[in-house]
């Protein structure tokens, strides 16, 4: 960022950028429509002085109730201008953020969204921006209109009588005190943090609820049963209704001051009344406007509350906006090959626990390299890393000789491919889902999925290419999901393919389908294959063996079962797992 951040409001205007100007506009119409609002109360003043203090003159009174309805009518549309340039600016408010925290995302390792709950990310992105949206489009207008309205009034009522205005002014002076003592209190602010935690955690209950309904549905279970989701939704209506108990008795006791502050000025004007200090039509004046100016008063003091939870939220998406970027440099050298060189490489996910301690081995450009070990040894985190999806702490990985660290994310990305074990499709149509924003052709599109060996099974679906997925029942299993996952590699045709055995949940038909894909995808490819079934890569040009986040071994098969014991265990055990039989 080029500026301090700031907070709460200043913070979001300053994410908002350029786009915050509109809401300027809203706020200028906003105490336009404040000053007009109030022209009609001044003109009926004028009428009851004209009608109780003869002679009569019907002219004038017909002149005042024309500029009366003038101004009620300028006055609304004022307030709907403002409203609608408020939702303008905040529709585009939302946009900036939006894409703000999308883009910065884009730009984190997979290690500091993993920090994230699934429920603590779906918040941020969507409910806490939801939430600015809505305050600025009314909340906003809102305050502007409660700021002015009172002010206008109060210097007006001042003009025409400071004893009954200074008695009217009470009500603001509550408020200006009352807002801060309640909403700085320290039991508001921690319980606006658990209510934030509690709604994160509600968040992630819901998701994983979601998530376990086949299994739950197998084993008979509830959502009372399911204790992630029952006791994050217990929780958080208990901190709720905590909430509402502390908070209202001074709520009850300032609503109930603030709708009867009327009383004071209806005993000093009668009092002055009955002296012959101010007249019928001047008690009458501060009677409507001395308690009309009350109402905008109150989106003040709701707004207090809204501010609270806003900037929390501006504060959440500050950790993932002011977060630093994977770093790279504009002046990189270009890639002298495809060949891939891990050198001292060291990786930890939690400082404590080493995944990669030293870790160094070669891919030649063009070679298929099988990664092999037992669950934990550090395979797959040596093929992620090569994507980038986390930083090393030690060492250098280099990709054609230059250190990948150097490289913009998007040139990297451009240059690897993955295929993972688990496909992801998202909610739109087999073609969007296999070109996943590339720009290619439909006959490219078409081409890798013929490739891929889904073009027969897309031609079947309803509305074939254009089917959109998990429309009205439409779904694929998991050996055609991950033979898209294969289109979409294909399409990409980058140089670097990492396959994380993807053929690991297929059944026998899909799993010959897919390899016949793979003959396809990985020509001239620097290939690395993530392999459990050692069946797989018994032709891999060479084999590395992981143990405890070291290379043991590396070699061919048959290098490796002349020379491996650990290898030749776990070839033994392959070779046991196939003639395997119930009985």
């Amino acid at each position: 960022m080029d500026k301090k951040p700031k907070n709460g409001i200043l913070r979001l205007l300053q994410i908002a950028g350029k786009r915050k100007y509109p809401l300027f506009l809203s706020g200028l119409l906003a105490i336009a429509h404040a000053a007009l609002a109030l022209v009609p109360y001044i003109l009926v003043y004028y009428i009851i002085q004209a009608l109780i203090h003869p002679p009569l003159e019907m002219a004038l009174i017909q002149d005042y109730l024309l500029w009366a309805i003038v101004a009620g009518v300028g006055s609304y549309a004022l307030l709907y201008a403002s409203g609608m340039t408020a939702h303008i600016a905040a529709f585009n408010i939302l946009y900036a953020l939006r894409k703000q925290v999308a883009t910065r995302l884009g730009q984190l390792p997979l290690g500091f969204i993993g920090s994230y709950s699934s429920g603590a990310l779906k918040k941020i992105v969507t409910d806490d921006i939801e939430r600015i949206e809505h305050f600025i489009a009314h909340q906003i207008p809102d305050f502007v209109k409660g700021l002015t309205l009172p002010v206008l009034t109060i210097v007006y009522l001042f003009y025409v009588d400071w004893r009954l205005a200074a008695i009217s002014f009470i009500p603001l002076l509550v408020l200006a005190i009352w807002m801060p003592l309640v909403f700085s209190a320290p039991y508001t602010k921690a319980m606006m943090k658990k209510y934030h935690q509690a709604h994160e955690d509600m968040n992630s209950g819901i998701v994983e609820f979601v998530r376990a309904m086949p299994v739950m549905k197998i084993f008979g279970q509830t959502a009372d049963s399911f204790r992630q989701y029952s006791g994050s939704v217990n929780d958080f209506a208990k901190m709720s209704d905590k909430w509402m108990e502390k908070s209202a008795p001074p709520f009850a006791v300032f609503m109930s001051f603030m709708s009867n502050a009327t009383l004071p000025i209806l005993v000093l004007g009668t009092w002055l009344y009955l002296q012959n200090e101010v007249t019928l039509s001047t008690f009458i004046l501060f009677l409507i406007l001395g308690v009309g100016y009350i109402k905008p008063v109150f989106a003040l003091s709701n707004m207090g509350m809204q501010l609270t939870v806003i900037n929390h939220g501006v504060k959440r998406m500050d950790e993932i906006l002011l977060q630093a970027a994977q770093t790279a440099s504009t002046d990189y050298s270009p890639l002298q090959d495809f060949s891939i060189v891990f050198k001292e490489v060291g990786f930890s996910y939690i400082p404590e626990v080493k995944v990669l301690d030293k870790t160094s081995f070669a891919l030649p450009e063009g070679s298929i390299t099988a990664f092999v070990g037992p669950s934990g040894a550090g395979k797959s985190t040596a093929a992620q890393l090569v994507a980038r999806f986390w930083d090393i702490q030690e060492g250098e990985i280099l990709i054609g000789g230059v250190h990948i660290n150097t490289l913009p994310v998007e040139v990297l990305m451009r240059h690897v491919s993955f295929v993972f074990q688990d496909s992801f499709m998202f909610q739109e149509t087999i073609y969007e889902n296999i070109r996943m924003g590339m720009d290619r052709t439909e006959t490219q599109i078409k081409a890798a999925a013929q490739a891929a060996q889904c073009h027969a099974f897309i031609r079947r679906l309803p509305k074939g290419y254009a089917t959109k997925f998990g429309e009205k029942g439409v779904h694929l299993s998991g050996g055609e999901q991950q033979r898209i996952q294969l289109a979409r590699a294909i399409l990409k045709d980058a140089p670097i393919l990492i396959l994380d055995e993807a053929t690991a949940f297929s059944d026998p038909e899909n799993e010959y389908l897919i390899q016949q894909a793979f003959g396809r995808l990985i020509q001239n490819k620097t290939v690395i294959v993530i392999a459990h079934r050692l069946s797989t890569i018994t032709d891999a040009d060479q084999v590395i063996l992981f143990d405890k986040g070291t290379v043991t071994a590396k070699g061919t098969h048959e290098e490796l079962l002349n020379q491996s014991s650990r290898y030749q265990h776990m070839w033994q055990a392959h070779v046991n797992a196939k003639t395997f039989e119930i009985g």
